[in-house]
């Protein structure tokens, strides 16, 4: 029986090309916007709720069957009470959820990404439970974003989850190049970055490959660099990271990934 051919999905741009293609968009946000979830104890028993008896059983029955691995996520622990910003390669839609409902126990993991989730009431509103935080669009956003940073990693000890390689490439078995942009707060704030990788595994009795999320070291920022310095070691620390347990980890490509020439 014919082999099947792997789909081929050309890209021009590794920086700025978007697979994810979830069909939402993606308005600006009020200037006003409150990226601060409600500080009312109802509110937060109820986000609380939400999240621990319902979101991470549905997530973790999900990555269940979509085969998924976790390892040393013991590194984890040291960190339930310190506030830690936490990287990842993009691959899937879900690999929010993942790592805030199944990798990151014990503590609440917030998520930074597009305004998508802000052009539906019901999805904005328990997306905002589960810990979603939308991208700033203008100097004020930015300002009321950068204090709820600081709020959830100094005063709340939680944890902020980026996807520095900014879009979605299905099963994309490299790790994309990306620049140190969105290391200005970890940098800022003093506070660690944990590196986490996804990796792909051929399974005999699925088409589909299984999924490994891998936990990296630690890296701290250092006293004595200045906040440009800090954001380039830490890009370049957590970008070795990836990019060794990437090559590193025997992989099964689902999709060829080819460059367009114009």
């Amino acid at each position: 029986m014919a082999k099947k051919e792997k789909k081929i999905i050309y890209y021009k741009d590794e920086l700025n090309d978007d697979f994810s293609d979830i069909g939402l968009e993606r308005p600006k946000l009020d200037e006003d916007f409150k990226f601060i979830r409600s500080k009312n104890p109802i509110y937060t028993f109820f986000a609380g709720w939400l999240f621990y008896l319902v979101a991470k059983p549905i997530f973790y029955t999900i990555n269940f069957f979509r085969g998924i691995r976790y390892h040393n996520v013991k590194k984890l622990k040291k960190f339930k009470k310190v506030g830690c910003f936490i990287y990842q390669n993009h691959t899937t839609f879900y690999d929010m959820w993942t790592v805030t409902a199944c990798v990151v126990r014990g503590k609440r993991t917030n998520v930074i990404g597009f305004s998508d989730t802000t052009s539906m009431k019901f999805v904005h509103f328990f997306a905002r439970q589960l810990g979603y935080i939308p991208i700033p669009d203008s100097f004020r956003t930015t300002i009321n974003f950068q204090k709820a940073l600081d709020y959830y990693i100094n005063d709340k000890h939680q944890n902020i989850l980026i996807f520095p390689e900014r879009h979605v490439w299905p099963m994309y078995t490299k790790i994309r190049p990306y620049n140190s942009a969105s290391f200005h707060y970890p940098a800022k704030l003093k506070a660690p970055i944990i590196p986490i990788t996804t990796t792909y595994r051929k399974r005999k009795l699925f088409k589909k490959p299984g999924i490994d999320i891998w936990v990296g070291d630690a890296v701290y920022p250092k006293e004595e660099l200045s906040l440009k310095e800090n954001k380039e070691f830490l890009r370049n620390e957590c970008y070795k990271q990836m990019c060794e347990i990437s090559l590193n980890t025997p992989q099964e490509e689902y999709y060829i990934y080819k460059k367009q020439e114009d």
